[in-house]
């Protein structure tokens, strides 16, 4: 039944009870302007139900996620009473739809370090003291029911850079589309934000193979959910390959060619287990440097995470353990002089971690980082010890208090650092 007729007749029927039961010596009068005012009512209601409905909820894209702001992505269990920030409503007081407009967040990291080195040098940036280690401006929108737009601008000092910028299309049922400035899918934790890091660092390895932006290039990709009983994704990228550190080939076409499969299985109900490989390769500059014309690197990577959720026992527990491995082979070519062949720069590193949440707004963690595999003997190895603990009051913020032991052979560091984490607006769902 229409809920409006419903609640004409309950109230036409209170008020008929109500005249029965009033002494008043005018009963009949009111009863009769009771009756008419039903009849008003009901007119109404068969005029209402001639006129079309209202502006309905809009189907989301094919493709798109559901918005909901993540402090960082990994705290996934948050307390009673905070609420997601997106607006589950599409529509204005107008009626007018919001499907279209873009969803507007803003992140911030502020960040106060000790470091047991380098204080005395006036342009080392990562000396003890505060800082706005990044801030974060984004903007994501549905172009049209074909197209999902992601604009991404950071702040950093007094740097202003475009972090990433792309366009999202569903071809099809499996098949996507991606196109712009992105992080490339090498690995696991390359595709991360800064706000979205497990520690308030990035892990070695990447630090150093891949530099503070990490595999950031503008390209195009495609992504293909493979038939197979468990979760199966399978990505071929096509980027520019302008990362200083493997590539940035001399020639406007030396492109960098990435493919990653990433499999992810239900272990049993409170375990999933992801499995990922990832492998790209490109032109260099280290061959046109040496003289021998362009060298190539490829790199090789794999990634494992196993998580823990006994939702149903108890709700605020998790364990996380996530280990990957990168491995870079540049061939330099060979000298043009002697035609014996230049010797390769070849680097890797690991890093394990564990993720304990312990209570419902508490996080305690554990890293261990080591470089030094397929180095030269002239090359010092790197490792690094961390541990820290998190405050997670909402899924808006974060307080986080980190200590690392840095080893890189000539020298020796201690690190303590604490970093705020917050969010305002709505942000896109992350990548599980």
């Amino acid at each position: 039944m229409n809920p409006l007729k419903l609640s004409v007749m309950v109230w036409s029927a209170f008020l008929l009870a109500s005249s029965a039961w009033a002494q008043d010596a005018n009963t009949d009068s009111e009863t009769y302007k009771l009756e008419q005012q039903i009849k008003r009512l009901e007119r109404r209601i068969k005029k209402l139900e001639t006129q079309p409905s209202g502006p309905t909820e809009p189907q989301q894209a094919p493709g798109t996620q559901p918005s909901g702001t993540t402090t960082p992505d990994i705290y996934k269990n948050l307390p009673k009473g905070t609420g997601s920030s997106a607006d589950s409503s599409f529509s204005t007081a107008t009626g007018l739809s919001r499907f279209f407009n873009p969803a507007i967040s803003v992140n911030g990291l502020f960040l106060g370090q000790y470091r047991s080195i380098g204080n005395t040098d006036p342009n080392n940036e990562n000396s003890t003291g505060f800082k706005i280690q990044e801030m974060e401006l984004q903007f994501t929108a549905n172009v049209d029911t074909y197209l999902r737009a992601n604009f991404r601008a950071t702040f950093e000092g007094d740097e202003v850079g475009i972090e990433e910028s792309f366009i999202d299309a569903l071809l099809m049922d499996r098949l996507a589309l991606r196109a712009g400035k992105f992080y490339t899918s090498f690995g696991k934790h390359n595709l991360l934000h800064t706000h979205q890091f497990p520690f308030i660092d990035q892990p070695l390895v990447n630090e150093t193979l891949f530099g503070d932006e990490g595999l950031l290039e503008v390209g195009v990709g495609t992504s293909y959910l493979v038939p197979v009983p468990w979760y199966s994704e399978a990505i071929l990228q096509v980027v520019q390959g302008d990362n200083e550190i493997q590539f940035n080939g001399p020639l406007n076409n030396d492109f960098l060619y990435l493919a990653h499969l990433k499999n992810l299985w239900d272990l049993d109900e409170e375990t999933t287990l992801e499995l990922g490989g990832s492998f790209a390769t490109g032109r260099n500059q280290a061959g046109a440097q040496s003289g021998s014309g362009r060298g190539r690197t490829n790199l090789v990577g794999g990634n494992m995470t196993v998580k823990w959720n006994p939702a149903k026992r108890s709700r605020y527990k998790t364990l996380i353990w996530q280990t990957e491995y990168i491995g870079s082979f540049q061939q330099t070519g060979t000298n043009p002089v002697t035609n014996v062949a230049n010797p390769d720069l070849n680097r890797g590193g690991m890093y394990t971690m564990l993720q304990y949440q312990f209570q419902e707004r508490w996080w305690v963690q554990g890293r261990y980082d080591y470089v030094g595999f397929h180095q030269p003997q002239h090359f010092d190895d790197s490792y690094r010890w961390s541990g820290l603990i998190g405050y997670v009051p909402s899924e808006f913020s974060a307080i986080r208090l980190q200590y690392n032991y840095l080893d890189q052979g000539f020298s020796e560091e201690q690190q303590v650092l604490l970093q705020l984490n917050f969010s305002m607006g709505s942000h896109p769902a992350h990548t599980y």
